[in-house]
Formats: C-alpha cells, sequence, structure tokens
C-alpha cells in the first residue's frame, strides 16, 4: 500500500514531468493534510445543485494530495447570488472554500447588477460538471397543451426573482414571442416551485433544468403528470425530437442574439468557483482533482444513483474563458435583455 508520502510524491513528479510546472506545486500536499473544504452549495438542499455539489464533495477530496474532508453548507438566496457574493467577498482566499452554484451566476453582473457584488472575471473557475437540456413544462391540467397556444391563452408560470433563467425565461417569451405567460416571482427554490405546481398554485415553469425536474419529479415523467412544451438550445435534445426550439420563435435578428446570450449559460450548467487571489498552485490543485473526479469510477457511479449524469464537463481554464467571452457580449444586446426585465 502507498504511504501518503510516496503519493504526494508520485503526484507532484506526475504535474512536474506531465505540465512541466513549477515545484511550488506540490506545497498544496502539505496544506490540505488534515484540512476541511467548506463547499458552499447557493441554493436549497433536495434540487439537482445540491445533488450534484454533494456527489462532488464525497469524491473530489481522494484527487487532492493530502486528502483533505469536505464540508457541505447551503446558502440560498436570490438564484445563488448570495453564495456568489459570499464568496468573492467574504470567504478564506486559501483554498479551503470552493461554490456550486446556478449557471446564470458567471453573466449576472449583465443581467441583474443591482444585486451582484463581485466580478466573474476575478473568480477562480474550477470547472463545471455538465452541461444542461433545459425545458420548459406545464402540469398536465394546464389551460394550454403547446408552446404556441400561449399567444392566446394565459398561463401562470412560477419563478424565484428576476437574474434567475428559470423566471427570465418567461419573461422574455412574452415580451419577445407576444405569449401570454404570466410570471409569479418569490418562490425560495425550485422544491418550492414544484410544489406550487401540483398545488395548482402556479401552471409551471418556463425554463427548468431537465436533470433538475427528473431528480426531484421523476414521478411526473413516468406517469405524465407534466407537458414538455419548450426546450432550450440550439439542437433538439433526442428525448424530445418533436418539441420545439426556445430560440426558433425569435421574431428578429436581435432577439435571437439575445436568447443565443442568454442561453450560453446552459453550456456550463453546473460551474463551480472559489474565491479571487487562490494560491496559484492551490488553483491549480483544485482544478485537476475536479477533472480527476469528472472521470472517476466511483463518482459516476455515485452520481448516476442520485439521477444526474456528466455531459460535456469543463476545465477550469475552459470555463475561465467561456465565462469571459460571455461578458464581453455587445452592450446592445444586453441592453435588450436588461430593459425587459427591468420594466417586468
Amino acid at each position: 500500500m502507498l504511504t501518503s508520502v510516496t503519493k504526494a510524491a508520485r503526484f507532484c513528479f506526475g504535474l512536474l514531468s506531465a505540465a512541466a510546472l513549477s515545484p511550488s506545486l506540490c506545497a498544496a500536499d502539505d496544506f490540505y493534510k488534515g484540512k476541511q473544504i467548506r463547499m458552499i452549495i447557493g441554493t436549497d438542499a433536495g434540487g439537482a445543485y445540491d445533488v450534484y455539489a454533494r456527489a462532488l464533495s464525497r469524491h473530489m477530496g481522494r484527487h487532492i494530495p493530502g486528502e483533505p474532508t469536505f464540508v457541505l453548507q447551503n446558502m440560498p438566496g436570490a438564484a445563488g447570488l448570495q453564495a456568489a457574493n459570499y464568496i468573492y467577498n467574504l470567504a478564506p482566499r486559501d483554498g479551503t472554500v470552493m461554490a456550486g452554484t446556478p449557471n446564470a451566476i458567471p453573466t449576472a453582473p449583465l443581467t441583474n447588477p443591482g444585486q451582484v457584488k463581485f466580478d466573474p472575471n476575478k473568480l477562480s473557475w474550477i470547472g463545471s460538471a455538465t452541461k444542461e437540456l433545459y425545458i420548459g413544462y406545464l402540469w398536465h391540467t394546464a389551460p394550454i397543451r403547446t408552446f404556441e397556444e400561449a399567444r392566446t391563452t394565459e398561463a401562470l408560470l412560477g419563478g424565484i426573482t428576476v437574474g434567475s433563467f428559470s423566471t427570465d425565461a418567461g419573461i422574455l417569451a412574452s415580451e419577445f414571442f407576444g405569449m401570454k405567460f404570466k410570471t409569479i416571482t418569490g418562490y425560495k427554490s425550485s422544491p418550492e416551485i414544484q410544489l406550487a405546481v401540483e398545488r395548482g398554485e402556479v401552471h409551471g415553469v418556463m425554463g427548468t433544468a431537465f436533470s433538475a425536474l427528473k431528480l426531484a419529479q421523476a414521478r411526473w415523467l413516468s406517469e405524465g403528470k407534466v407537458r414538455i412544451i419548450v426546450q432550450f438550445g440550439l439542437q433538439r435534445h433526442p428525448l424530445y425530437p418533436d418539441t420545439p426550439l426556445y430560440i426558433d420563435f425569435a421574431k428578429t435578428d436581435e432577439q435571437r442574439k439575445a436568447i443565443l446570450f442568454y442561453t450560453g449559460n446552459l453550456a456550463h450548467g453546473q460551474p463551480y468557483f472559489a474565491p479571487p487571489e487562490l494560491p496559484a498552485e492551490r488553483l491549480e490543485t483544485l482544478r485537476r482533482a475536479f477533472d480527476a473526479t469528472m472521470v472517476d469510477r466511483e463518482f459516476l457511479k455515485d452520481l448516476t444513483a442520485s439521477g444526474g449524469e456528466i455531459d460535456s464537463p469543463m476545465t477550469g481554464d475552459e470555463l475561465a474563458r467561456f465565462v469571459a467571452e460571455e461578458n464581453r457580449t455587445h452592450p446592445e444586446v444586453i441592453a435588450m435583455v436588461q430593459k425587459v426585465l427591468e420594466r417586468f
């Protein structure tokens, strides 16, 4: 059996040989030994983001020299903004705290600047676990059966707050496409909205992760309790080849550009990050451990058993570049979206 010293030595030798990195990276070995990493989850317990973060926390420590344990803390609020603001402004900048939040956080300064107290380009991006299939669904007793029917008949949608994808997608559909969606905000979490749907307070949700619905309400899908009426992205998913794409309802090139910007977050469906100004060797350690976990058989088995799946994960470098590109979106496109959301 390898001793911890031998493991650390092999780890450092591998990094130095494969990537020609500085020996200072090996200092992270001693740092994490006997320590804990606090995982901040930007949602309530029970949803998809929570499930993914908990699975990651059960396995990622094995890929970090020193094998630190993970401690989880749910910090819901404003669709992940509370957690992101905390990470940026208050969390220790030593590699002992990281966060998993909703995928809209990287572009939140562009869409919800009033509540944002962070610069996404300065956050220490660790990686994204999967891209997301997002859908709009309605309860089976809703007054409309298709997305198209919302042009003439009103349907009530549940939302958390402006700035969260599930809220904004319904608002933009009403403004851009002339749909008669009435969005009710103020719900604290996706599970709370799902309960409201089941009780008949609202008819459905316009933009939600399919994984979240499958994890929390598999029975709804198997029993036909909900109708999937629209999907997001540029191509129809094999699961729903006959369900229309949201972007196909755009009436102008400007609307299409706005939707492309707004759905870009789906490429990084489960983003993880740490505070700014992390020591370079610790950020590199966390990134490599994340990448290793994404192909860890035990992790994948654990996540699958919980109802999740990994599809096209992003490395920390890839995610950082993607976030930087998103935040260079043309101001006119952003202003178009902001004008609609601010009026709401």
